[in-house]
């Protein structure tokens, strides 16, 4: 039986939230460290699959999930403590803010993961259609958003307001002008948009075949990767 789409309004709206906190909080953390702090969703989907899919976790489960507390919360510690060097200078903002964005993001993707590993236990679902139906809302979620957006007035270049494109908290003329003049904002774009496709369909697929704590658990292994092209592109500094 296939699930009602308004029924995957759900995780999507999940998904709408999680990203826009993360992509926020982007501008105010480094990348690597970005992506370390999203290990944090190895500590909340466990606990929400104990509490809404009645799944036990075992003494091994709790022991990495210690080690995964520990290391965010060094991670987090270490980019606070250097928030002010001049590696961090670039980051856009206060780093101690875009780690709590970070860290309530992981609530909404761990609950989205949650809720899809509980439709798929209920309903057939097809991970290209799945995607393709959260995608759909995610669109009408934004395009909805995008007037109000316009017409919120910001300025300055710290923090927040670093967000802001011409006085605005977001300009559309302004983002089509770019990509008009600049050919690789365009290709760039595409490519994230079919390598974010691929990735959710993927992570469906491991949902499907797995569980969502398993799903949780790979999605974190592209942090050496995002780490390692970091310190490659001179993006960050790397310090022993």
């Amino acid at each position: 039986m296939n699930p009602s789409p308004f029924l995957l309004a759900i995780p999507a709206s999940c998904d709408f939230a999680g990203s826009t906190l993360m992509f926020i909080a982007l501008t105010m953390v480094p990348a690597s460290v970005y992506q370390m702090m999203r290990g944090f969703i190895n500590v909340v989907t466990p606990i929400l699959s104990i509490i809404f899919l009645k799944k036990k976790q075992y003494l091994h489960h709790w022991v990495s999930i210690a080690c995964i507390v520990l290391g965010v919360a060094e991670v987090g510690w270490v980019a606070i403590a250097f928030e002010s060097s001049e590696e961090e200078a670039g980051s856009g903002g206060s780093v101690s803010f875009g780690i709590i964005l970070l860290l309530i993001a992981q609530f909404f993707t761990g609950t989205m993961f949650i809720v899809e590993e509980y439709f798929i236990g209920d309903y057939y679902l097809d991970p290209m259609k799945v995607v393709g139906t959260e995608g759909m809302w995610g669109f009408c979620y934004y395009l909805a958003l995008l007037p109000i957006m316009q017409a919120i007035h910001c300025s300055g270049t710290t923090g927040l307001s670093k967000l802001c494109n011409f006085n605005y908290l977001e300009n559309s003329s302004y983002a089509f002008a770019q990509m008009q003049d600049n050919w690789t904002i365009i290709w760039l774009s595409l490519g994230m948009m079919l390598s974010i496709a691929c990735f959710n369909v993927c992570g469906i697929t491991t949902t499907k075949v797995a569980s969502a704590a398993q799903r949780a658990t790979i999605d974190t292994s592209r942090t050496l990767i995002i780490w390692i092209m970091s310190c490659l592109l001179g993006l960050e500094p790397f310090n022993w």
